[in-house]
C-alpha cells in the first residue's frame, strides 16, 4: 500500500457544521426516518457511544430484531452481508428523495416539533444546511460495511471466492477501494478535488484500487499498488501534481510512503536465552 498526502488541511473546528459535524447528523436522522417508518410504532432505537445517540447500526439491529422476532439469535436466517443487501434495497425504496428533506419533513415523519428536532440532533454539534441528505447517507453507510465484508470474506479465503489468481485477486479487492472513492466522492461528499485527482493519476499508472482515508475533505489517500508500479505512480504524483503546487523539499520527501507487507507482532517465549 502506498499512502499519499494531499497537503490540502481540513479544519474541522471551522468547516465541521458543513462537513463532518452534519454527516454524523445526517447519519443520526437517517437512523431515525427510517425506525420511524419500518419498525413498529414506538420503537425505540439502542443508545451507543456516538455523539448524539443513535446510528444506523443501531438501526440494523433493531430493524432485524423485529423482523425476526424476539429470540433474534435462533431466528436468524440471513447472514450480515444478506442484510446488508436487504438494508440498501429498502433504503432505496424508503429514502427517495435525492434533493435531501428539510427539517419540517424530517419533523413531521419522527412526530416532534422542528424545535425538538433542532434540540435533539443539532445543538451538540452545530451544523448549517437547509436539506438533509439522508438517501445519500445512509447507502454509503451500509455499502460500505458491505464491501468491508466482501473485502474480509477475500482475505480470508480467496480460493473459495474465485479470485486465486493473484492478479485477478488483487484486482477485486482494488475495485472494492475504487467503490469506496466513488461512494465517498458522491455519496457521502467527504473526498475532495485534490484526493480525486491524485487517485486518478494513480489508477492511471497502474494502481489497482486508491480510495480517501481518515476522516475526509483533505489530507490522506491509500492505494493498493503493484510493486513493479510503485515507481510509476510515484513518478507521477511529483510531476502531475506536487510540482504544481508550493511545497518545500521536506514536505515533498514525506509526501509518499510506501508500505510493504510485513510479519505483524508476536510473542516470543525465551527460556535460558533460547527461543522456545
Amino acid at each position: 500500500f502506498v499512502i499519499v498526502q494531499s497537503f490540502v488541511t481540513s479544519n474541522k473546528q471551522v468547516t465541521g457544521p458543513i462537513h463532518y459535524n452534519l454527516r454524523v447528523v445526517e447519519c443520526s436522522i437517517a437512523a431515525s426516518y427510517l425506525n420511524a417508518v419500518l419498525n413498529p410504532p414506538g420503537t425505540q432505537l439502542p443508545e451507543d457511544a456516538g455523539p448524539l445517540g443513535v446510528s444506523l447500526g443501531g438501526f440494523h439491529d433493531t430493524f432485524f430484531y423485529h423482523l425476526n422476532g424476539s429470540d433474534y439469535s435462533a431466528a436468524k436466517t440471513l447472514t450480515k452481508e444478506e442484510e446488508l443487501e436487504k438494508l440498501i434495497e429498502i433504503t432505496e425504496k424508503t429514502l427517495t428523495q435525492e434533493e435531501g428533506y428539510t427539517r419540517e419533513e424530517v419533523a413531521k415523519v419522527l412526530n416532534i416539533t422542528v424545535e425538538d428536532l433542532e434540540k435533539r440532533f443539532m445543538s451538540k454539534l452545530p451544523v448549517r444546511a437547509e436539506r438533509f441528505k439522508l438517501r445519500q447517507r445512509a447507502l454509503h453507510v451500509f455499502r460500505e460495511a458491505h464491501r468491508v465484508l466482501r473485502f474480509m470474506k477475500l482475505l480470508e479465503n480467496p480460493v473459495h471466492t474465485g479470485a486465486s489468481d493473484t492478479s485477478k485477486f488483487n484486482t477485486e479487492l482494488g475495485s472494492l477501494l475504487n467503490e469506496t472513492q466513488a461512494s465517498c466522492r458522491d455519496l457521502y461528499e467527504c473526498s475532495s478535488p485534490e484526493l480525486d485527482e491524485i487517485c486518478a493519476i494513480s489508477l492511471r499508472e497502474g494502481s489497482y484500487g486508491a480510495r480517501v482515508t481518515g476522516a475526509g475533505w483533505g489530507g490522506c489517500s491509500v492505494h493498493m499498488v503493484p510493486a513493479d508500479k510503485v515507481a510509476a505512480v510515484t513518478h507521477a504524483l511529483e510531476k502531475e501534481y506536487y510540482a504544481k503546487r508550493d511545497l518545500t523539499e521536506d514536505q515533498k520527501k514525506g509526501a509518499v510512503v510506501v508500505s510493504r507487507p510485513a510479519t505483524g507482532s508476536a510473542i516470543y517465549y525465551v527460556q535460558d536465552g533460547v527461543k522456545l
